[in-house]
């Protein structure tokens, strides 16, 4: 989540930002990393290299080098999930910027312990790599495996003599018959299963989308919402400059946050983001974000949701990132999401999800990251 990255644009000043916090935010994370992790003068190799290294690739230390900064490697992912930038603006780092120091230093010595591909068991850890003088998320570059040289087919009286199995041509052809007819079979129950599972959610979506139908939003309408959502101890940031799309963040009011205030999401134009960590929303809160158009990220993270509010989120076709750690959700619920084509982070910490039910999911959607933690 672009509102959510530790090191926004790691290490790099750049020119989009938030408007209530305009770059502040970017040098304070630079100056903890350059501290904490950076050797300030290092004599000696691997320390050497990786403080050139680091130095030189800035932003490239979190981020993708050539891509969006949206973009982010291994490493920006995983302090991504750690800190969230919206906590770190400049009236907090005026107030306590020692607490928010030791907060940052937490983070960047809890990923050291992360491996930088969770999914191979012999992967380095970011802390290896650094040690090694190399960046946080790189990955060594595997050496290619020789030809191998084939062997020779054994000859059908060498099989017979170890096998003791003559082939016949028309038993063979008769097996192999036999399971193409049993594969067909099961392929054709699987595909008519799927087709009706996926003809019922869609119609399903069509209700749910005429039941909460949006309605026009004027800059009067708009501007009493804002007032509400802050008065809540909410806020409403523009993602950047010359630009109207909106993230709203709840996760950091110290007043009660429940579906009602939610609801004020939608009297607001342009929405592309929405942070509710830790809040009261329950699934009816959910059905309150039907008919956003633009929505992309969401953190429902420590909400009361359930497997009942996910339905509810199909309508959301921009939905890239999904966040739901801490909830009650299960495998019968989150196989929805299938639905979700443009989905690429899901995260399912602490849920009643399993692996068989993360590895289904990821099965059906191209590109799609299971986050189950460890």
């Amino acid at each position: 989540m672009f509102a959510r990255i530790v090191l926004s644009a790691c290490f790099a000043l750049v020119s989009v930002a938030y408007i209530a916090q305009p770059a502040y935010a970017i040098p304070f994370f630079w100056e903890v990393f350059n501290e904490k992790v950076v050797p300030a003068d290092p004599k000696e190799e691997p320390a050497k290299a990786f403080a050139t290294t680091a130095t030189a690739s800035k932003c490239n230390v979190c981020h993708i080098d050539g891509q969006s900064k949206k973009e982010r490697n291994a490493y920006g992912a995983a302090l991504d999930e750690l800190l969230d930038k919206a906590n770190f603006d400049k009236e907090r780092l005026e107030k306590e910027k020692d607490k928010a120091t030791e907060e940052v230093v937490a983070a960047l010595e809890k990923v050291k312990a992360m491996k930088v591909n969770k999914e191979d068991e012999k992967s380095p850890t970011f802390a290896d790599n650094i040690s090694a003088g190399k960046l946080p998320s790189e990955i060594a570059k595997a050496q290619p495996m020789p030809e191998p040289t084939p062997e020779p087919m054994p000859m059908e009286s060498a099989a017979e003599e170890k096998t003791g199995l003559v082939l016949d041509q028309a038993a063979l052809d008769k097996l192999k018959a036999e399971i193409r007819k049993e594969v067909k079979a099961e392929l054709s129950t699987d595909l008519r299963k799927s087709m009706a599972d996926a003809i019922k959610t869609q119609l399903q979506v069509i209700d749910i989308v005429k039941a909460h139908p949006l309605a026009p939003v004027d800059d009067a309408t708009e501007e009493e919402a804002i007032k509400q959502i802050t008065a809540r101890g909410g806020r409403v940031n523009v993602l950047a400059q010359n630009s109207d799309e909106k993230v709203v963040s709840f996760h950091l009011s110290d007043k009660p946050i429940d579906d009602e205030a939610l609801a004020l999401v939608r009297k607001l134009r342009n929405v592309v983001e929405i942070n509710a960590r830790g809040t009261a929303v329950t699934d009816e809160g959910v059905k309150q974000l039907v008919g956003l158009p633009n929505l992309q990220k969401l953190n429902l993270a420590q909400t009361g949701i359930t497997d009942a509010a996910l339905i509810y989120l199909v309508p959301h076709t921009k939905l890239t990132y999904l966040n739901l750690y801490g909830t009650k959700v299960t495998d019968k619920g989150i196989n929805v999401l299938a639905n979700l084509t443009s989905l690429k982070n899901l995260y399912l910490w602490q849920t009643g999800a399993s692996q068989e039910g993360a590895d289904a999911l990821e099965s059906q959607l191209t590109g799609l990251e299971v986050n189950l933690g460890s």
